[in-house]
């Protein structure tokens, strides 16, 4: 009885309600046209009330009020699921975003529109990209919306290693992103200001024929306005004049027209998150559900288990039959027999009862017609075994099943053949055409795919052999440096060493001077005495000499390596840049310098900037830099 419960337990503050009902149904039985003591001799056996009805009534109320507090002596384990969709957020952080044609400007109503947008995400993975002269991944795919939802208020232009507007690079990046995880059809969303012609152009190239899908919040107008810069200026273009930020919202229509999004312009309510929100669950398909490995344990009612005792008191408004109707209340709660499927059936025509009945795993092992069997094996998620079921079969259902059967495995090749043969037989098979368009675009992006991920192996090859051929180059200047050390540190070792051998000459001298003349005279002893503290300086002296000059002859081949060194490094883009920063000492790098005062300042923006320049010194510096804001 330890598991022992009530699932509704406020239903037991319906008994308080008893006590008022029996003093109301006593005080109505006292009032009547004739007084109470006259009408105890007038009034007849009959209407006279029954004392035990107000008792039944009152076990028939409390029988009622413990049912409905559902009474519960275990649990009921069920499966729980859980959405795998997957979707992007790409945040622009181009200095246009200082723009105020949207009060009180484009930054600030762009970093609410993402917390209000990540709000309404409550299951699936979501990840944020930030771009802005390049991409740079705030976050991975996470199910933790409010660690995302942290980091937005920091996002600013101020903070990004590159000025610009790159979205094809937050497009890439967000693709990369998801494919790193295994996840191959997923929503982009894209919260920015404007997409030029030639954004618009790579970001086709990079969405023609893949399964993404891309959705856009507009956050400017067309009529546009100035830059406001933080310190209070205008931004200039180089020949001095005021830059004017314009939204091109027809580019942004044609690309979520394209694939598969929906475009809104920012809204001063929810409206407009509202609307892209619905619309990516509307298009989530049954496939990104997965079942997961914890389960619910729901509390079972038993409190139906008291009908019977309820219905009970309904026996008395019958005057005949009652004890029929209590053995049809009993033969009601008994077990019914097992039912048998009819004898005069087939197989194949249970087995399409079970496939009407969605039943498809059952029916696939009742069917004895192999293309009926085939069927429900495709139906029931068993693609290797429709495939094998299907195999040899003439007919052009059978075939075409085949071919679907082939594609769902990822055999592209062989199920593209098939649709081809359907094509030849019949051209107007209209599902045939469909699913082989379908089958071509996802050949082409698993062969992009492939393609991306060479490229990638190709280039961390070369970035792998360029590191190891600076390193031999530094390693052959520290040896050489080291060799010129020593080859001319060692005359000044000879001459140090000449000069030891002179000076304990010199003192050997004096001090046997010194005796004879102890010997001779006494007086002469202070002589001696300072001869000896003289040469001692000059010993001192020349040592000193001796190691200024090897000391300046030192620092000469260290000087002449690190001028060589600087000139290496200052040649190139902006990558050796960034990754000459990491060669100098921490105390001549500015940033990370601040990277080292983030701890006592407390500044998550200047981390959050720290984190997307060790991105970009580990990529390429961005080639379209025509675009600065």
């Amino acid at each position: 009885m330890s598991n022992f419960t009530f699932i509704y337990p406020y239903w037991f503050l319906a008994l308080v309600a008893l006590p008022a009902i029996w003093w109301l149904s006593k005080k109505q039985s006292k009032q009547g046209l004739l007084a109470s003591h006259i009408a105890r001799y007038l009034a007849p056996e009959s209407s006279k009330p029954s004392k035990n009805r107000s008792t039944y009534f009152g076990i028939w109320w409390m029988i009622g009020v413990i049912a409905l507090a559902g009474p519960s002596f275990q649990n009921n384990e069920q499966p729980s699921f859980e959405k795998t969709q997957a979707r992007v957020v790409m945040m622009d952080m181009s200095m246009s975003l200082y723009a105020t044609d949207i009060k009180p400007n484009r930054l600030t109503q762009a970093r609410y529109k993402a917390l209000d947008l990540l709000s309404l995400w409550k299951e699936g993975l979501t990840g944020m990209v930030a771009y802005a002269g390049d991409a740079y991944t705030i976050s991975p795919l996470t199910s933790d919306i409010n660690t995302i939802k942290s980091q937005v208020p920091n996002l600013s232009p101020d903070i990004m290693p590159y000025q610009g507007s790159n979205a094809p690079a937050a497009v890439k990046l967000a693709i990369e992103m998801m494919t790193r995880a295994h996840i191959y059809h997923g929503d982009l969303v894209l919260i920015a200001d404007d997409i030029d012609d030639q954004e618009k152009k790579e970001i086709d190239s990079l969405l023609s024929g893949s399964n993404w899908t891309l959705s856009i919040l507009a956050v400017g107008t067309e009529s546009g306005a100035p830059i406001s810069l933080p310190t209070g200026s205008m931004l200039q273009t180089n020949s001095g004049q005021t830059v004017v930020a314009r939204t091109h919202l027809e580019n942004m229509r044609d690309l979520t027209r394209s694939y598969g999004g929906t475009f809104t312009e920012v809204q001063f309510d929810n409206s407009d998150v509202e609307h892209i929100a619905s619309y990516l669950d509307r298009v989530a398909t049954t496939s990104e559900v997965t079942k997961t490995n914890n389960s619910l344990n729901t509390r079972v009612n038993n409190g139906f288990w008291l009908l019977p005792f309820l219905l009970l008191p309904a026996l008395g408004l019958f005057r005949k039959g009652v004890v029929w109707c209590g053995l049809a209340v009993v033969l009601s709660f008994s077990q019914p027999n097992t039912a048998f499927a009819s004898p005069w059936k087939t197989d194949d025509q249970v087995g399409y009862q079970l496939y009407q009945d969605e039943d498809f795993q059952q029916a696939a092992e009742q069917f004895q017609q192999q293309e009926w069997k085939g069927i429900a094996q495709y139906k029931a998620g068993d693609f290797e075994a429709a495939e094998q079921t299907l195999q040899g079969l003439n007919g052009e259902d059978a075939r075409y099943n085949l071919a679907n059967a082939q594609a769902q495995q990822g055999k592209y090749d062989q199920a593209i053949e098939e649709y081809q043969r359907i094509l030849e037989n019949n051209p107007e098979h209209a599902y045939a055409k469909k699913n082989l368009e379908l089958v071509e675009q996802a050949q082409k992006q698993q062969q992009q795919q492939q393609q991306q991920q060479q490229q990638q192996q190709q280039q961390q090859q070369q970035q792998d052999n360029s590191e190891s051929k600076d390193q031999n180059e530094q390693g052959q200047q520290g040896q050489q440096g080291q060799q010129n050390d020593s080859s001319q540190s060692s005359p000044d070792q000879q001459q140090s060493s000449a000069n030891n051998e002179s000076s304990q000459n010199q003192t050997n001298s004096q001090t046997q001077s010194a005796n004879q003349r102890q010997a001779k005279n006494q007086p002469d002893e202070k002589v001696g005495e300072e001869d000896s503290k003289r040469a001692a300086q000059s010993k001192q002296s020349g040592k000193s000499d001796q190691s200024e000059e090897q000391d300046q002859k030192d620092s000469k081949p260290q000087s002449a390596s690190a001028q060589q060194a600087s000139n290496e490094k200052g040649e190139g883009d902006g990558r050796q840049a960034l990754a000459q920063t990491s060669d100098q000492p921490q105390s001549s790098d500015p940033d990370m310098r601040k990277l080292e005062q983030v701890e006592s300042a407390r500044d998550p923006s200047q981390l959050l900037k720290a984190q997307m320049i060790l991105q970009a010194r580990q990529k390429s510096a961005p080639n379209n830099q025509n675009k600065k804001w």
